[in-house]
């Protein structure tokens, strides 16, 4: 979803209520409007028609969107604080790391939407509606009572081997990354393959070790709050890819 109209809202940082929808009520069927990198504030936006617009990179603040209609519209790294949207139709929207921390989004529909790397802590997420074409926002690991084998980044540009058993805990937010309570190390290996290793030391807490053929446990506890991303837990990637991708970026 681009900008193929012509920039309106490059003027300056700060969009009203009343430019915004002026140049909503003016634009031609089928028109989408670009409004990047602005700051909207202090509007009641509720009900509105704010379909097919890219926000990206757009700051609202203090922003009632409640029952909008947004359907094709990009909030990538889009930032709203104070605002609400309830019962909004996001559908079919760039949501990619919009930051929608704090922020009340119940009853809203995201179906077809892409919500890769979104900031979700906090979030009121009840009765939020999604389907099969929405992305990154169903957790993509396999659910509880099935276990799996995940990657584990380490200091050394080393990859562990982990094998999350079908009792342990398991969460992901909306990245590739997620976080069980209870994993076995079955190899360490270097990045490319052509060594192994008994054991390895962890990147975040250096007293903490991976040995092969040992259980592990988190040292400071487990959060059960799936959008936590970066709290507590052993943290793995899905694929070993992707761990390698992360250690050589």
């Amino acid at each position: 979803m681009g900008c193929d109209m012509t920039a309106i809202g490059d003027r300056e940082a700060l969009l009203t209520k009343e430019e915004l929808l002026a140049a909503v009520a003016g634009r031609a069927k089928g028109e989408r409007l670009c409004f990047r990198d602005r700051v909207i504030e202090n509007a009641d936006l509720s009900g509105c028609d704010l379909s097919n617009i890219d926000f990206s990179g757009t700051t609202f603040n203090n922003v009632c969107l409640d029952g909008a209609n947004m359907d094709g519209c990009s909030i990538h790294k889009t930032w709203f604080t104070e605002s609400t949207l309830r019962n909004v139709k996001l559908t079919n929207a760039d949501m990619t790391e919009a930051g929608l921390r704090y922020i009340d989004i119940s009853g809203t529909d995201i179906s077809g939407s892409n919500l890769y790397a979104a900031i979700l802590e906090y979030t009121n997420l009840e009765g939020v509606t999604d389907d099969e074409n929405t992305q990154w926002y169903r957790m993509i690991c396999p659910p509880e009572g099935k276990a799996f084998v995940a990657w584990k980044c380490v200091i050394g540009m080393r990859v562990v081997q982990l094998l999350i058993p079908a009792e342990a805990k398991r969460v992901m937010a909306t990245r590739e990354t997620g976080r069980c309570n209870l994993a076995k190390v079955l190899s360490i290996k270097s990045i490319d393959e052509t060594e192994s290793f008994d054991w390895a030391q962890s990147t975040v807490d250096q007293d903490f070790f991976y040995e092969v053929g040992k259980w592990v446990e988190p040292a400071n506890g487990f959060q059960e709050d799936r959008w936590m991303d970066s709290s507590q837990g052993i943290h793995f990637f899905l694929e070993r890819q992707q761990c390698v991708d992360y250690m050589t970026k």
